[in-house]
């Protein structure tokens, strides 16, 4: 049998695999792998911190986006379907909301009586004050809102509020609000009755009967947009009828016929601005208005409620034709994953910026904001959203 030798390389090997690592060893391997586990660590952090603020400013978006949607859909709905005699009592705007005097800067707000779910019924006859209006017989067929169960589908007639217009070729500026209690297919009457709230621009309850004749009966939408700057709005309390009580929330204010008051429905959290721009033909030359006199018609050419024109003036309120709207989201914490001084190029992303009459913010406050603007027709009732920018 043949005998193996250990040579000195095998020997020292084994005694080196006896005596273990080292202290030196040990400390090296150890820092390795601390700096290993640090710079792990720290692109966790940082992409935690990325996703963090990618989250908030996607959820700030889809806020903002949502409260846009609704206000162009029912800014198309502004007088649609009703006689252009009519159209000066269906706006009415407020530049810079006094009510929230308290901050550097006011945001506006736009009431209107809205008709986005078609109804144009001919009146026959109408005693203003009667609560029964008697349309052509005709009429009503035209617009089947129930099948079976009409007319106690809440759904269809009942219940829905309704807006009674005289003949516009009589002059007058009366309108008669109400609440539909019950429809009579046979006798072709709606029976309902009287909202009494005060109506955009002196449009007041009343009038002659004769007026009513070849009036227009029409489903209707009482409703104000609006930003609660600090979440204290002068008159509401928290918790009820909507209102939530917190800062920055796009609202709408709707009249409920039900409850006989106003729902305020939030639409958006962390928005810190609200504007809204006017144009079209308020002085009445048939031409779209030159405001800023370049003899070209562009953006520039909008206008705040109550500048350069007389906007009591019915002409002036009937001349508009589109609403421009300006929302500002903020996000709801400041940026995690930005530290340092913004450069210059990009601080208007982390100051608010001027909109419309609306002020610059005075400091950077590392959070992100969001302009979304948008122009919508009144009187259309096609959905036509567009953006001109964002932030």
């Amino acid at each position: 049998m043949r005998k193996e030798n250990s040579g000195p390389s095998q020997r020292y090997f084994l005694k080196n695999a006896e005596r273990g690592y080292t202290l030196i060893e040990i400390l090296i391997g150890s820092v390795i792998m601390l700096l290993v586990v640090l710079a792990t660590l720290s692109l966790y952090v940082s992409s935690n911190r990325l996703s963090v603020d990618q989250q908030q400013f996607a959820s700030l978006q889809h806020d903002v986006r949502s409260a846009m949607f609704f206000i162009s859909r029912d800014v198309k709905s502004i007088c649609a379907g009703v006689n252009q005699r009519f159209a000066a009592y269906f706006i009415q705007g407020v530049n810079n909301d006094i009510n929230q005097s308290s901050h550097p800067y006011q945001t506006d707000r736009i009431t209107f009586l809205g008709n986005s779910d078609p109804l144009r019924l001919l009146v026959q006859t109408y005693v203003p004050g009667t609560g029964t209006v008697t349309l052509e017989p005709t009429e009503l067929p035209l617009y089947p809102y129930t099948a079976n169960a009409y007319p106690a589908d809440p759904l269809g007639y009942v219940n829905r509020a309704i807006l009674i217009l005289p003949d516009p070729e009589d002059n007058t500026t009366n309108g008669e609000l109400g609440q539909i209690t019950g429809v009579d297919l046979a006798s072709s009457t709606i029976t309902f009755n009287t909202i009494n709230i005060t109506l955009p621009n002196g449009l007041v309850p009343g009038g002659a009967s004769a007026d009513y004749s070849g009036g227009t009966v029409h489903f209707i939408e009482f409703k104000t947009y609006w930003l609660d700057m600090d979440g204290n709005y002068p008159g509401l309390t928290a918790g009820s009828n909507g209102y939530l009580g917190l800062p920055g929330v796009v609202y709408v204010s709707q009249w409920n016929p039900m409850s006989n008051a106003y729902d305020h429905l939030a639409l958006a959290l962390n928005c810190e601005d609200l504007q809204f721009q006017y144009h079209g033909d308020m002085n009445g030359d048939q031409l779209l208005d030159d405001n800023n006199g370049d003899s070209v018609i562009s953006s520039l050419d909008f206008i705040n409620w109550g500048d350069i024109y007389d906007f009591t003036n019915p002409t002036v309120l009937a001349g508009i034709r589109f609403v421009r709207i300006m929302i500002l989201g903020k996000t709801e914490n400041p940026y995690v994953s930005v530290s340092g001084t913004p450069p210059a190029e990009v601080t208007y992303i982390y100051t608010k910026p001027t909109i419309a009459d609306s002020p610059a913010g005075a400091q950077i406050d590392r959070h992100r904001r969001f302009l979304l603007e948008s122009t919508a027709n009144i009187r259309n009732m096609s959905l036509n959203v567009y953006n001109t920018g964002t932030i």
